[in-house]
């Protein structure tokens, strides 16, 4: 009984990873020279450039995705009736 909740667990790690790694490499996508470039246009947000709002709101949602799949507690099934 033992090994079959270690297993369970170590199938949940690994999905966990994949799904970080994935945020990663989106995010990292989403902060690199490409898509920056598109918000460098020089216009402001309130006073503030909008390179700067554009990567502050990128590192909040990276923060937030981050946090709600690491803290999230079991991974959601679909029920299927037979």
């Amino acid at each position: 009984m033992k090994s079959v909740l270690y297993l369970t667990q170590l199938m949940r790690d690994r999905v966990k990873g994949r799904r970080l790694f994935f945020i990663s490499i989106l995010f990292l996508v989403l902060l690199n020279f490409p898509v920056l470039s598109i918000f460098n246009k020089g216009g402001v947000v309130a006073g503030v450039p909008v390179l700067y709002v554009y990567m502050m709101l990128v590192w909040l949602a990276c923060i937030m995705a981050i946090g709600l799949f690491v803290e999230r507690k079991q991974i959601r099934k679909p029920k299927t009736k037979v």
